[in-house]
């Protein structure tokens, strides 16, 4: 009976996100509908004010360019509280990211132990000026900076390389998303596990400046 009267109070005090049996299947066709509404601007989700009260169950992990045209709360139409977003030049997961990734798969720090994410989607896009420097020749100008392209240009192996040319860049720009889950996978077992043991989906995507709409490509 204890057990019982347990389980019902944590189900209460659960979102409606948290109680439901959202996969990453349903998330994703969640986002896509979020995207249609974003791509078209009508019957748009509004609520970005305040956040929810209480703790948070973003169930949907992004990692996204820096790019100021590419905010994934915008272009999947959700709320706040819905989306744990991560956020570098050219999505490149540096370590801090992919500790922020795990910190979402693992929900860290919360009792009862929980799991946040069920999707972790690594979101490229049109007109990458981090992927476009990277076809560039040459450095990239600081440490930090020459980092940052020699990890881009980890991802060209049989691509042209030629910044000028739209169908370059955005060849290099699937290429480089492609690249970052894969980088995810390799370089942490939380993660690889998750996404291995089927607890946690992972979906990259091509987002258009031109349409607005977001894609799903194979990696």
């Amino acid at each position: 009976m204890r057990k019982l009267i347990f389980v019902v109070a944590l189900l209460v005090t659960l979102p409606l996100s948290a109680q439901t049996a959202a996969t990453p299947a349903s998330l994703w066709d969640d986002l896509m509908k979020g995207n249609a509404r974003f791509a078209v601007g009508g019957n748009l989700v509004t609520n970005v004010g305040k956040a929810p009260y209480g703790d948070q169950w973003p169930e949907v992990t992004v990692l996204s360019c820096a790019d100021s045209r590419v905010p994934p709360e915008l272009i999947f139409n959700q709320g706040v509280g819905k989306l744990f977003v991560l956020r570098t030049a050219g999505n490149i997961p540096d370590p801090f990211a992919i500790a922020s990734v795990e910190y979402a798969v693992v929900a860290a720090g919360h009792q009862p132990p929980a799991q946040w994410t069920k999707l972790i989607v690594v979101l490229g896009h049109q007109r990458c000026g981090a992927v476009a420097a990277a076809l560039k020749p040459g450095p990239g100008g600081s440490p930090s900076l020459d980092m940052l392209v020699d990890r881009i240009r980890e991802s060209f192996a049989g691509l042209k390389w030629n910044y000028n040319d739209p169908k370059a860049v955005d060849a290099a720009v699937r290429a480089n998303a492609r690249a970052s889950a894969a980088y995810l996978l390799a370089h942490s077992a939380i993660i690889r596990n998750a996404v291995l043991q089927g607890k946690v989906g992972l979906a990259v995507a091509y987002y258009s400046l031109d349409t607005g709409k977001v894609e799903r490509i194979p990696y």
